[in-house]
């Protein structure tokens, strides 16, 4: 496997970790998947595939996830 490939994996494979993490936090704890993921390494354009959702919408959702 490349370095290439492996990092890949081990981003994705973060991403997934802190996702299913969120996911078992208290509703007061969560935040937005567009911010894990964001902090997981993703820009806006990977999260917003990911997920399904317009990009610009999951630009203003890191953004003010950033803040809070």
């Amino acid at each position: 496997m490349d370095q290439k490939t492996l990092d890949e994996l081990v981003r994705n494979t973060r991403a997934l970790v802190l996702l299913q993490l969120q996911a078992l936090a208290p509703q007061e704890e969560r935040v937005k998947p567009e911010v894990v993921l964001a902090r997981a390494g993703f820009a806006s354009r990977e999260a917003a595939d990911m997920l399904g959702k317009n990009q610009a919408a999951v630009a203003k959702a890191i953004q003010r996830g950033k803040v809070a």
